[in-house]
């Protein structure tokens, strides 16, 4: 038999676990009135931090907390009321404004994790039994990482608005407006490993008037042959007959010009690098107006832009091949991925390179008319990570704030656009007094050639054979490499080829492009 013990008068069962000690009503009552006195602490610290210090801890650290929370509502209140949203998108691009804000946003979460765990502990968590001093640690953490991490996704943005503001965009002195308007090339670049060396494979120019903020989309062939450089350049000096590269007939073509620069610095002195600066002065040579910057996007990167940007809304007239698996892209009005998106901007696939040119006219408008405030804003840790390593440009940071305001003054106005295509302009052959004629009467209405820039060899063109039609040369795709890019020489087959239906030079982009 198992050995007893008796205690008192009684036998027990060694083998029985000994009773724990009833507790009395009294300290039942203790115990609740010590939880619910922990519990109210922390929540004082969540709605009013430096409360629970106030009434029960340093008075004199409740008073700072206090007074501090309040000024932060205050601040907030009176931004939300005072602020619009050009303002913040304003304030998003001064790097100084945004570390300032970043640094603020971590000190505040952290003092106010301080305050709730010192309100922890005056709530005496020793004098609590072991069920509730575990759901006291519990609900502090659970309080501190909810009240943390609005701050530290404020400041997250900040930092990623900081370090894209920084990268991309290089300190420089501000361009002035010519004639009132500002003036900004568009370049998306194919620089895959099928093509010698990198090529625009778009090329457009953004013009916006500094007042009114009316913009305008004026669209270059980049088969345009014998471009001219502005006069008084070293460019112009060395083509006086139009840009032909180093003689061969591929190198006539205007996306030659990036190339040239490249291999030709000596020619292109300039900040924005010799690449860059052949494409705007040979831009600005053939339409009669100033290029104050540039930006490019590696066409994979677009892809990336329109992913990030969630999607854009394109009315497709027409069925298009994607790649070489029988896939096409249907018509109708779609939200297109940046994948879709690319296919449908860049394909040549039964249609030609002025088709083409429509629909990347087409993109353009519906990416502008996806990037609205709150769309950019949901979006933009995404925009910012896919905008850091495939945009290239020469606005320098000190204009964004300039260029904020022509943007949200841009927004809901036409856009009326130019495209610079056959029957107006023949690629081969080209009118490049007519070409400044009509830039004109797009961008101020009076059809005279803007002086901001005087043409080298305006009134002596160089006219070249026009080529065969252009071949298939489908948008790149990650899943068929072969047709990742098009080979010089289809630059120069799609010269002169494939000439669009007549219509008028000047068209409201909302009038042919559909994005509802």
């Amino acid at each position: 038999m198992a050995p007893t013990t008796r205690t008192r008068g009684s036998i027990r069962d060694p083998r029985r676990p000994a009773r724990r000690p009833r507790v009395s009503v009294r300290e039942q009552r203790a115990e609740a009135t010590r939880f619910r006195r922990s519990i109210t602490l922390l929540g004082m610290s969540v709605v009013a931090p430096g409360s629970a210090q106030l009434v029960k801890g340093n008075r004199q650290v409740g008073k700072v907390a206090l007074y501090a929370w309040g000024a932060v509502i205050a601040i907030v209140l009176l931004v939300a009321w005072r602020t619009s949203m050009n303002d913040l998108a304003k304030m998003a691009v001064r790097p100084w404004l945004l570390t300032s804000f970043q640094i603020l946003a971590f000190m505040l979460a952290l003092a106010w994790v301080l305050i709730i765990i010192d309100a922890w502990r005056l709530g005496h968590p020793p004098g609590l039994n072991r069920k509730h001093r575990l759901i006291m640690v519990a609900a502090t953490l659970v309080v501190a990482v909810l009240v943390s991490t609005p701050f530290v996704v404020a400041a997250r943005y900040a930092e990623a608005a900081h370090d894209m503001v920084v990268s991309m965009f290089p300190s420089g002195e501000v361009a002035a407006a010519s004639n009132g308007r500002l003036n900004i090339l568009l370049l998306g670049l194919d620089s895959g490993d099928g093509r010698d060396g990198t090529r625009p494979d778009s090329i457009h120019v953004v013009s916006v008037d500094v007042l009114t903020g009316e913009p305008a989309l004026i669209s270059l062939p980049r088969n345009l042959e014998k471009a001219r450089f502005p006069s008084g350049t070293p460019a112009a000096a060395e083509f006086p007959d139009g840009f032909s590269g180093d003689g061969d007939r591929s190198e006539y073509l205007l996306n030659a010009s990036w190339t040239y620069g490249e291999a030709n610095p000596e020619l292109f002195d300039g900040p924005s690098g010799p690449g860059p600066t052949a494409v705007k002065q040979a831009v600005e040579g053939t339409l009669g107006i100033k290029m104050h910057y540039y930006v490019a996007v590696d066409l994979m990167g677009f892809r990336n832009l329109v992913d990030a940007l969630g999607g854009i809304t394109i009315n497709v007239e027409e069925e298009l091949p994607i790649g070489d698996k029988g896939r096409v892209l249907e018509t109708g009005v779609q939200e297109l991925d940046g994948y879709h998106a690319l296919w449908y901007a860049r394909s040549r696939e039964s249609t030609s390179d002025y088709d083409r040119m429509a629909r990347q006219r087409c993109v353009l408008g519906a990416f502008m008319n996806e990037a609205d405030p709150r769309n950019v804003l949901v979006n933009f840790l995404e925009l910012a990570d896919a905008s850091a390593d495939m945009v290239t440009t020469d606005i320098p940071r000190e204009d964004l704030g300039n260029l904020v305001d022509l943007a949200f003054d841009a927004r809901g106005q036409e856009l009326m656009s130019l495209q610079l295509v056959p029957p107006l302009v023949v690629p081969a052959d080209p009118d490049f007094a007519l070409i400044a004629e009509q830039t004109a009467d797009l961008l101020d209405g009076v059809g005279r050639p803007n002086d901001d820039v005087s043409l080298a060899g305006t009134d002596e063109t160089q006219p070249g054979d026009a080529g065969s039609g252009s071949g298939p040369s489908p948008a790149p795709d990650q899943t068929d490499a072969d047709d990742t890019t098009a080979e010089a020489s289809d630059d120069e087959e799609s010269a002169g080829s494939g000439e669009p239906e007549d219509e008028d030079a000047l068209t409201d982009v909302s009038s042919v492009c559909s994005y509802e």
